[in-house]
This record gives structure tokens, C-alpha cells and sequence, in this order.
């Protein structure tokens, strides 16, 4: 059986957080942070332990840290440490993405859809990911 994919899903949201595992849960293992915060503690705890993931979910509208603040928090993260910049999708019920559009990978609306992931998902991982 092939490894699966690891992935960070980031909302404060515990339902949200439950759809999203649901759709990508056949492809991925993830784990989940509450808040932007977290979700930057997380991400580097992972790289710093070997085992980076391979993209993150990210709500936008969130307590503590916003997922804007979180994805520039990330990717200076990275580029400080000479990493490849992993995927990054805004999860949102509304919000725009305005300044960090060019920082991230893709946006879904909330409820998103399993085919409207599979889709960006077979983008982003270039056709590696079957379907979720």
C-alpha cells in the first residue's frame, strides 16, 4: 500500500474541520489546528521533525491568527529556511483573498464539494492524486 499523503487542516471551525477531513481523508492523514496560530506551530514542529506535509487547508476567518497572518507566517517560514513552498488552499465562507493570492494554491467556499476538490487537488499534485 502507497503512503499516504500528510495534511494540516486549519479552521475553528469543528464542523468544518470534520467536512474537510471527510473529503480528503481516503488520500490523506491529516491533523487539525484550531486556530492560525496553531497552524503555524504545527507546520514547523512537522518540518522540524522530518515530516513536513504536503499541504495544508486553510480557513481565513479565524480567532488568535487569521489565515492571511498564518499563510505569510508560513511562507516566510520557508523561504527563511531555503524550503520548497508546500500547497496552501484558503478555506472560506466569504472572505476574499485579496493581498496573499499570489501565497497560496487555491480558495473553495464553504460547504466545498468533493468533485471541486478533486479537481484542484489533481492540479495541484499534477495528477498524482486519484481521487479523494
Amino acid at each position: 500500500m502507497e503512503p499516504r499523503l500528510k495534511a494540516l487542516i486549519v479552521d475553528d471551525s469543528e464542523l468544518s474541520r470534520c467536512m474537510t477531513g471527510t473529503i480528503i481523508g481516503k488520500v490523506f492523514s491529516y491533523d487539525e489546528a484550531v486556530n492560525g496560530r496553531d497552524g503555524v506551530a504545527m507546520h514547523r514542529k512537522a518540518v522540524e521533525n522530518g515530516t513536513p506535509y504536503d499541504i495544508i487547508f486553510m480557513d481565513i476567518v479565524m480567532p488568535e491568527m487569521d489565515g492571511k497572518e498564518a499563510v505569510r507566517k508560513i511562507r516566510d517560514y520557508e523561504s527563511a529556511n531555503g524550503l520548497e513552498a508546500k500547497p496552501i488552499v484558503m478555506i472560506s465562507a466569504s472572505e476574499m483573498l485579496g493581498d496573499i493570492e499570489g501565497l497560496v494554491n487555491g480558495l473553495f467556499r464553504k460547504p466545498t464539494s468533493r468533485d471541486l476538490m478533486n479537481e484542484l487537488l489533481q492540479n495541484i499534485f499534477n495528477g498524482t492524486i486519484t481521487r479523494v
